[in-house]
């Protein structure tokens, strides 16, 4: 190994940087930097690092905002990944390596290349950290790709520099929901491929389902790291005006992960009406339009949210415990209309002492001001003490297309007695200019007791813009907020299928490794 004193040696080639460096304590090493490792993630590096005894390394992308990471690996030979990197920018990384005898800093100098042009632009309109729970800006977006989506999760920082993206376009089509599980993974679907990443866009694990299947919308990790996802089964019928129709988005499949395969499905057709067609503007067989999910692990049950239908409860074993919607025009369950009466299950929904609000609001045609049902909801959570907080896009909110206003809206349900309560909601307020037709998340951050809001497709001044925002569960006053520019640039902007921008959720994560 060559031994230098004190002189740095810079190798510039297209898509790297080799730097040989050693102290004047003699201490050999060298670091290697690779941009972009594995071409999907281009503001992340892996640095190739070789010692003459064993060293651990740390990492920090200096800036305004830096990102540090601590690796416990020790060796002579090094992969350390790099994530965080300031796009369009000579960055400077810190480099501290530790060893028996001491440790030596150095600072590399990597070049990112520029944002695609048709990235969203992104404005921080209110910051607070102080009152803020930590981590960065984490947006599954989706860019119009001419009546398909090529998909580019990113993550933002607290100034709006967007600071890590994965490019999925080699995907040919919508790659989502953007989430980390438990174990660091990343985890997103297509419509027959569950993909796994790494932070540097490695591909972990790639596996593809049975055709018969396509996986839409949400995918839930249980406690045990298998997975819930909502899915389309081919050749699957429903009767309307007696007539049959294929259906779609009315499957959910459990997905052992460590096997990699389907062990459990559940039709929910069995257990809700399928001809109840009040909210459902689409197409006929698109009765439910699944698009989320959670797991209560207290009974092992889980809550279904339909666009256009609203929320429900089924059991493991596929019996329907509860329905949370307006009480409008229900009738038998099943696929030919033949099951048992659903109205039994409709929850009535009651005011702070107990007292069912009257016969309009319950039917959904009038709202009161301390309840409302939700109207084409997304994103169901399980809060810590068991109520359920839910993202209303209010869309056709009491059946009237004028009433526009979204929220996040947090319910207490009293199972024995088929009653709903609100408990708090924010949004309503904020009017039409936080209303998002689609789309759109909620999340609890129990750590400040805020909630992340995400309504992901506003007009701003006749912008299309996603907004995020994170608010103090007590007082309601926003401590973050961010505005999501869309360019739909490879759209003809009309709100059809892959013709404009999206950003479907958001969530609050750390920027690291």
């Amino acid at each position: 190994m060559t031994r230098l004193r004190s002189i740095l040696i810079y190798i510039l080639c297209p898509a790297c940087m080799i730097l040989m460096n050693s102290c004047s304590s003699g201490f050999d090493y060298s670091i290697e930097p690779a941009l972009n490792p594995n071409n999907i993630a281009p503001l992340t590096a892996m640095l190739h690092i070789e010692a003459e005894q064993p060293v651990k390394a740390s990492v920090k992308v200096l800036g305004s905002i830096p990102v540090e990471q601590h690796f416990e690996q020790e060796g002579k030979e090094l992969e350390i990944p790099v994530v965080g990197l300031y796009p369009d920018l000579e960055n400077r990384v810190a480099v501290t390596l530790t060893y028996a005898g001491g440790e030596v800093r150095d600072t590399l100098e990597i070049r990112t290349g520029k944002l695609p042009s048709i990235f969203p632009h992104v404005v921080v309109n209110t910051v607070d950290r102080s009152k803020m729970a930590e981590g960065m800006h984490g947006c599954d977006l989706h860019l119009a790709n001419r009546g398909t989506f090529r998909s580019t999760p990113f993550i933002f920082d607290d100034e709006g520099n967007i600071r890590w993206y994965l490019d999925l376009s080699f995907a040919g089509k919508m790659v989502a929901p953007f989430q980390r599980l438990r174990d660091g993974t990343l985890l997103m679907v297509s419509r027959h491929v569950i993909y796994e990443f790494d932070m540097l866009g490695k591909i972990v694990n790639e596996i593809s389902i049975n055709n018969n299947y396509g996986m839409h919308h949400d995918v839930v990790e249980l406690p045990d790291g298998n997975l819930l996802i909502c899915v389309g089964k081919r050749n699957n019928f429903i009767k309307l005006d007696g007539n049959f129709v294929e259906s779609d988005s009315d499957f959910i499949i459990l997905f052992d992960r460590k096997q990699s395969r389907m062990v459990r499905e559940w039709d929910v057709a069995h257990v809700m009406d399928v001809s109840r067609k009040d909210l459902n503007f689409f197409r006929p067989g698109d009765w439910l339009h699944m698009n989320g999910l959670a797991f209560d692990e207290r009974d092992n049950s889980i809550i279904v949210s339909g666009k256009n239908q609203g929320l429900f409860k089924i059991s493991w074993n596929n019996e329907l415990e509860w329905i949370l919607a307006p009480k409008k025009n229900w009738g038998p369950s099943g696929r030919n209309g033949d099951g048992f009466e659903t109205a039994p299950f409709l929850l009535t929904a009651v005011d702070s002492t107990g007292k069912p609000f009257s016969d309009a609001v319950q039917m959904g045609t009038e709202s009161a001001d301390t309840f409302d049902f939700t109207w084409g909801p997304h994103a169901p959570k399980l809060m810590p003490d068991g109520t359920l907080l839910v993202f209303d896009n209010g869309t056709y909110r009491n059946y009237d297309a004028q009433v526009q206003y979204s929220r996040a809206v947090e319910y207490r349900i009293d199972e024995e007695k088929k009653t709903v309560e609100q408990l708090w909601q924010y949004g309503k307020e904020r009017g039409t200019e936080f209303f998002s037709t689609i789309v759109s998340d909620v999340d609890f951050l129990p750590e400040t007791n805020t909630v992340l809001v995400t309504s992901g497709y506003t007009k701003q001044k006749g912008r299309l813009a996603g907004k995020i925002v994170e608010v103090d569960r007590e007082s309601k006053k926003e401590v973050f907020e961010a505005t999501v520019y869309m360019k739909s640039v490879n759209g003809n902007k009309t709100p059809s299928w892959g013709q404009t921008d999206i950003l479907y959720r958001s969530e609050r994560m750390p920027l690291k490794y």
